[in-house]
């Protein structure tokens, strides 16, 4: 008899136990919780004050993955560094790329900056696919959500409702805010960024991204390039130097010493990355008041 009340009870467990959703970003987390509600338990493997690109493969990341009903991945290289090794070792064939069980969010996007393919590594950190960072423009997140809806469907038919409804809500919910959100095209703001983080913002928002202090992604500015960033913000009239929270802001502080009257903004690039920003929508009205004011 007790044998038969603890089966009846693995059994009903197995039954209401949430799906392990886990995303290789908070953007992407918090995309996902959105959508799935109360039906789906949601982890990200990098933290919003983490620089994707340069994740290590903890042994932490592996369990989780070996549990994982789905993995949501951003693509478009962001991730080849780390991801591939985390897979692996998880023993999990559902999640390996190309299953259903994993998503590539790049795959439903249309992404900027895309580089021919016989490129090296002395050209820096270059993603031949094209930009990674589409998640910082509320109209890719609505694509990226609809995928996130429709393969949760595929995986859990019973709660279709469910993922259907909040991803029309989600949807209205960017819609109604750009709305909003349009006058920021009419300021022609013009800015310097660290990173090419924010390209699809810019896109979206009309905001000229004048130059970056990187000469190369991921290869630190050199003396003889930040004299002529210095030159060219001067000529251009530019206010603004903008560095994602994961990098060091000391080489914009030295051009700032050289021009009076240009303002720093360190923000967030992802959810969590900063005390006030707990979503999406807090990211994005961020960036907006930081980067549009």
């Amino acid at each position: 008899m007790i044998k038969l009340l603890i089966l009846v009870s693995l059994i009903s467990f197995k039954a209401h136990a949430k799906l392990q959703v886990i995303t290789t970003t908070t953007n992407l987390a918090s995309l996902a919780k959105y959508i799935a509600g109360d039906h789906v338990e949601v982890k990200s493997l990098c933290l919003g004050v983490q620089d994707p690109h340069f994740l290590e493969a903890k042994p932490s990341y592996i369990f989780k993955l070996s549990k994982a009903d789905l993995l949501i991945s951003v693509g478009a290289g962001l991730e080849v560094g780390w991801l591939p090794l985390i897979i692996q070792g998880s023993r999990n064939p559902k999640i390996r790329e190309g299953q259903m069980r994993h998503l590539v969010a790049s795959d439903f996007v249309e992404l900027l900056e895309a580089r021919p393919v016989d490129i090296s590594r002395s050209q820096g950190d270059v993603h031949p696919e094209g930009n990674p960072h589409f998640m910082l423009a509320p109209s890719q997140s609505i694509k990226v959500g609809k995928a996130i809806m429709d393969r949760l469907v595929l995986i859990d038919v019973k709660n279709q409702s469910t993922y259907e409804n909040n991803f029309l809500t989600f949807k209205n919910q960017i819609l109604e805010k750009a709305k909003l959100w349009k006058h920021i095209k009419d300021k022609k703001i013009k800015v310097v960024s660290y990173h090419k983080t924010l390209s699809y913002f810019y896109e979206e928002f009309g905001i000229q991204n004048v130059d970056v202090l990187e000469p190369k992604p991921g290869i630190p500015p050199s003396a003889s390039h930040i004299i002529g960033l210095i030159h060219r913000m001067k000529k251009e009239n530019v206010k603004k130097i903008i560095v994602e929270n994961y990098f060091d802001e000391t080489v914009a502080k030295r051009i700032q010493r050289e021009i009076p009257g240009i303002i720093i903004e360190i923000v967030p690039v992802a959810v969590e990355g900063s005390k006030s920003v707990d979503d999406l929508f807090d990211l994005y009205n961020y960036l907006i008041k930081k980067i549009g004011a």
